[in-house]
């Protein structure tokens, strides 16, 4: 027997509202307020996406601004990220409900953001998931973790060479007793981090000749701390910044020390992002249109 011809459309019409729900469109976690120049937005399923002003950033993207062009991207717990020339960050992990209370010890899973920052610089300023439990918003360049906590800073990173890498591993330092470098207190005690030399410090202030890196620095990270506090974590221990102190490592068995001048770290975007970004909607992230997509090959 011959089923009923509308008896056939309901069932396809129901398969292919199944087959769109798997489809859903990932939802926005901020948007691009302010801009000098195209920023580029890798997407998990490997397309590439130009943004414009208005254009909504996702989970997973990853945003690459292009020479000369400076970017802001405000997500949506009021957290505004500033890309410098040559930069890509990772939206790695975002989750922020404003009215959120659960914590780890729930046994819930809580708000948290991670951003990963594979090259160029950056500048971050918190927003209300930085007032959150320690750690529940980080910045991860190379094998270091910065907790951003409640702060506004800039962090640089420049990738060593393979073969730098490998001198690295080689020549690592003998065990012997090391000075000790005084850093101030972190969380309620006072730190000292143990350095093999002051190799670190004099690098990151003087740039040996014929070698630099495109920007005039040494390979590793720099961080800047303009408000607030942060710390910092890799394989050689943990070390806090507070407002006014610049930090860096060439080593990723080090921590970072505290250098007494700005080493050459640079963010000097158009005075127009000096402003706070531009709110829509009382939040300064609702996307607009504007995206253009395009298939990598």
């Amino acid at each position: 027997m011959t089923p009923p011809k509308r008896c056939i459309a309901t069932k396809a019409c129901a398969l292919l509202a199944l087959l769109l729900s798997g489809q859903a469109v990932a939802e926005p976690i901020g948007v691009l307020t302010d801009s000098t120049g195209p920023l580029l937005a890798k997407t998990a399923s490997g397309s590439i996406k130009v943004l414009a002003v208005g254009s909504s950033v996702e989970l997973s993207d990853t945003l690459v601004s292009r020479a000369g062009a400076y970017v802001r991207v405000a997500l949506t717990d009021h957290t505004t990220v500033e890309l410098g020339p040559d930069t890509e960050v990772v939206l790695d992990k975002y989750s922020f409900h404003e009215t959120a209370s659960l914590t780890r010890e729930t046994g819930s899973q809580s708000d948290e953001a991670v951003l990963i920052l594979s090259r160029g610089r950056v500048r971050v300023a918190s927003g209300i998931l930085g007032t959150r439990d320690q750690d529940s918003f980080t910045l991860r360049a190379g094998t270091a973790v910065i907790d951003i906590g409640h702060s506004t800073f800039i962090a640089e990173y420049r990738q060593p060479s393979p073969g730098q890498l490998a001198r690295s591993d080689i020549m690592s330092p003998p065990a012997r007793r090391a000075p000790m470098l005084g850093l101030g207190h972190a969380r309620g005690k006072y730190t000292y981090v143990q350095l093999q030399s002051f190799d670190s410090v004099r690098l990151a202030q003087n740039t040996p000749p014929g070698a630099p890196s495109a920007s005039g620095l040494n390979p590793g990270l720099y961080v800047q701390v303009l408000d607030g506090m942060i710390h910092v974590s890799n394989g050689g221990g943990s070390t806090t910044f507070s407002a006014g102190q610049f930090g860096y490592t060439g080593n990723l068995q080090q921590p970072l020390v505290i250098v007494p001048v700005n080493p050459g770290i640079r963010f000097t975007p158009p005075l127009a992002f000096s402003a706070p970004p531009t709110s829509q909607s009382g939040s300064g992230t609702s996307p607009k249109s504007g995206t253009v997509d395009c298939e990598v090959r």
